[in-house]
């Protein structure tokens, strides 16, 4: 069975400097070993979130980086160091975008030459493009978004199926090539019903995504101060009951377990104190 650790639910802007939802990315991992142990989107505080939560970064073996802004990409260099042992081994896998790499005309490049030196391979990836890690196959899927050579990433595992990951996207038009069939759908909601933003998605958005892709489960993350505000559990309500699919607002330190059945678990106490401290200094 696979874990997928969400070590942030936060996104954009004013979430990420004031931390109202935290925006470590997400870990996967194979539950019982260290056969499969993944890190998406390091954004601020992925190192330090693995810690709190005993999620050892030495032990990571892959990074996986759908674009270069910051609430993605912050903390990816201090995790290839981590994934080669503080520098001491070429060791683990990058893949990232285009943009991630080597920049573009909108964004700069999220990784040093010295940085992306480390690992023991490096990928650039584009939608259509497969990798195998672990066990695991890995297809860079489409997105839309504002910086255009931002990926989302498709997860095919031989025994449970699949599950999918999309970044910050708007709705496009052919988005069931890439992500249907799937047992488990992750979409990046960064804003709720109403309030749309180029290159982003809202509620409305994930509907239509769903509609057209039909996972057995969706997740929603990756909320902006907009989000927050309108509650995402309410939201995700919202989507689970236009769509017919069962769909869960991600909340800091959940833990899905993705095997024969899938299963949502909820943060040990010291977290769940920790948030609850949190919201409270943040109003």
């Amino acid at each position: 069975m696979l874990e997928v650790i969400f070590l942030g639910t936060g996104g954009g802007r004013f979430a990420t400097v004031t931390q109202k939802r935290r925006t470590g990315g997400i870990r996967v991992i194979s539950a019982g070993s260290d056969e499969v142990n993944m890190h998406i989107d390091p954004g601020p505080g992925a190192l330090i979130y693995s810690l709190e939560m005993g999620l050892d970064p030495q032990k990571i073996r892959a990074i996986l980086v759908s674009h270069a802004h910051l609430d993605h990409a912050s903390d990816v260099a201090v995790l290839i160091e981590a994934m080669c042992h503080a520098t001491t081994k070429k060791r683990g896998v990058l893949i990232a975008s285009k943009s991630v790499l080597r920049g573009n005309d909108v964004c700069e490049k999220a990784i040093s030459r010295y940085h992306q030196a480390m690992p023991e391979k490096v990928f650039e990836a584009e939608a259509g493009l497969g990798f195998e890690i672990d066990g695991i196959n890995i297809l860079a899927c489409k997105a839309v978004h504002s910086d255009p050579d931002a990926i989302g990433f498709r997860f095919e595992t031989k025994a449970y199926g699949g599950f999918a990951y999309i970044p910050d996207s708007e709705y496009f038009a052919d988005v069931s090539k890439f992500y249907s069939g799937l047992r488990l759908l992750i979409l990046s909601v960064l804003r709720p019903s109403g309030q749309p933003w180029e290159g982003h998605m809202t509620t409305d958005d994930a509907i239509r995504i769903l509609d057209e892709t039909r996972p057995e489960m969706a997740v929603i993350t990756h909320f902006g101060m907009q989000m927050i505000a309108r509650i995402p559990e309410k939201e995700a309500e919202r989507t689970e009951k236009r769509t017919g699919v069962p769909t869960r607002a991600a909340f800091d330190g959940m833990r899905i377990i993705f095997g024969e059945e899938i299963h949502i678990g909820r943060m040990g106490e010291k977290m769940r104190k920790e948030q609850k401290d949190l919201s409270s200094f943040f109003g």
